[in-house]
């Protein structure tokens, strides 16, 4: 089974669904865990099936209703009520949103708000071990790799670029391309350097102007310049981010 063949079963399971007493949902579930890639897409999934499972849930059913589909049977000429008329549009568009949700690709879910990329974005990172595809010491080997593959490049700052990289790696966040890259800091400690479009985001930071926060483990900055936005995160503490930007 491939990744994308995974995807498509996931896509496709609840979890009341997820035996992994079936062959074919073990395989696919021990994909996941394997894959850093494939496992945050899939938590992306999950996030995006609740939060429809929550707006359906929100919908008040009238009391009338199972009476009405009984007696559907028997209405020769129907005449909606209006305030039947109206929960049944909103039904209909809830449920039109939750299969297009589940069959179309996850690119399609639109911008993503800045916390849920960030959040989703530092999974990758796989508590300071993340998969690189790419590993170099080499700017210009990095950037080519990168370039290749037409992954999301921005100018980073003066001092990031003169730091020895790790090595690089694209990813799917969210339906949205995004590039890691990773460097040594001084003392040994790493730090991790996400790139993505701006319009990814629907509420990107302001350009130019980092905004620090801290998330669990990481210490991160965010800023946006023209195009791109950018975070940097490390396990280096606030002060270790300050000093490179």
């Amino acid at each position: 089974m491939d990744k994308q063949e995974a995807k498509l079963l996931l896509q496709a399971l609840r979890p009341a669904q997820l035996d992994a007493s079936q062959p074919v949902i073990a395989e696919v579930l021990a994909m996941v865990e394997k894959d850093s890639e494939l496992k945050a897409w899939w938590e992306a999934q999950q996030s995006f099936d609740l939060k429809v499972s929550a707006k359906l849930r929100e919908i008040q059913v009238p009391d009338e209703l199972r009476s009405m589909i009984l007696a559907g049977r028997k209405i020769e000429q129907f005449r909606p009520q209006p305030h039947f008329s109206w929960w049944l549009a909103a039904a209909a568009a809830v449920a039109i949103l939750c299969v297009a949700g589940t069959l179309r690709q996850v690119s399609l879910y639109g911008p993503l708000a800045k916390n849920d990329y960030a959040h989703a974005a530092l999974t990758l990172l796989n508590h300071d071990h993340p998969e690189l595809a790419m590993i170099s010491s080499d700017h210009e080997k990095i950037v080519a790799w990168l370039k290749e593959r037409s992954a999301p490049l921005g100018a980073m700052p003066d001092k990031m670029a003169s730091l020895q990289p790790i090595g690089c790696q694209k990813y799917d966040v969210h339906g949205h391309a995004v590039t890691l890259i990773c460097f040594v800091l001084a003392g040994g400690a790493e730090a991790h350097l996400f790139m993505v479009d701006k319009q990814a985001l629907n509420d990107p930071p302001p350009n130019n102007v980092p905004q620090y926060n801290q998330m669990d483990e990481w210490a991160t900055a965010s800023w946006s310049d023209g195009t791109m936005t950018f975070m940097l995160a490390t396990t280096a503490g606030p002060d270790a981010l300050k000093q490179l930007l």
